[in-house]
């Protein structure tokens, strides 16, 4: 039977230089679940490498996790991969880190990308600069997550930077989204008014989360869902979501 959820699909973890060092596997999915979410999915810049240990510790706790990327393709778009099982994020990973430049991170200046168990123990880092565009474009990039069983959902569209607006001002022909995400600083009804164009997709509003205090708010959508799992996601973008989303 259906139930009204509520879902969050961009998560960053201490991968990400950007994000927080307290974004640890334990960290994570407690406070997801402090905040009354069923099913998240953990996105970090181009890599998946903490996603197994936070899905683990959902496994542990009772909380749905996806695998995701953030990918910045090579016009700084970002784009959301959401995969179904660890297999396929992995085997997306692989593809794009083949048109990921080779250059080192400097942590000094960009921030350590920390590594971890599903213990919260840090356990290494990842060398390769991970904020940095693939050398592909959205379609591209776009394909390969569909041709590697993801949902592909434009991440943060209506900021001023590494957005689809911003870097194109529109989406293109060849690229298939499965929903456009919006940021809390947009609410639904202004997004509606202002990019009435791109009402056509599925909107849903993710926290981008690279603190424990970005997960908490009540900016977040309602999901009409049968489940808190990928299939039901999927299966949910796919019909007239309109009468199974509600923004409270």
């Amino acid at each position: 039977m259906a139930d009204w959820m509520q879902v969050d699909l961009h998560i960053h973890t201490a991968v990400s230089p950007c994000a927080h060092e307290e974004m640890t596997p334990w960290n994570i999915v407690r406070m997801a679940q402090l905040e009354g979410l069923e099913l998240i999915a953990i996105t970090d810049h181009n890599t998946i490498a903490n996603a197994w240990a936070v899905i683990e510790v959902g496994e542990e706790l009772g909380l749905a996790v996806l695998p995701g990327v953030e990918v910045q393709t090579r016009e700084e778009v970002h784009l959301l991969g959401i995969f179904p099982t660890l297999e396929q994020a992995s085997a997306f990973q692989d593809f794009i880190w083949s048109y990921l430049p080779d250059k080192p991170n400097h942590p000094e200046i960009l921030g350590e990308q920390i590594l971890y168990d599903n213990s919260d123990r840090p356990v290494g880092t990842v060398e390769r600069l991970l904020l940095q565009s693939v050398l592909l474009g959205v379609e591209e990039v776009g394909a390969a997550i569909a041709a590697h069983g993801g949902l592909t959902i434009a991440a943060h569209i209506n900021r001023r930077s590494y957005s689809l607006i911003s870097q194109l001002a529109m989406v293109p022909d060849g690229l298939k989204l499965d929903a456009v995400e919006i940021d809390r600083s947009l609410s639904y009804q202004g997004f509606m008014k202002e990019y009435e164009e791109l009402c056509r997709y599925p909107i849903l509003c993710n926290s981008d989360a690279h603190s424990l205090t970005d997960l908490v708010g009540n900016y977040r959508p309602w999901l009409l869902l049968d489940e808190a799992s990928f299939a039901a996601l999927k299966e949910l973008l796919a019909s007239d979501i309109r009468s199974r989303i509600q923004f409270r």
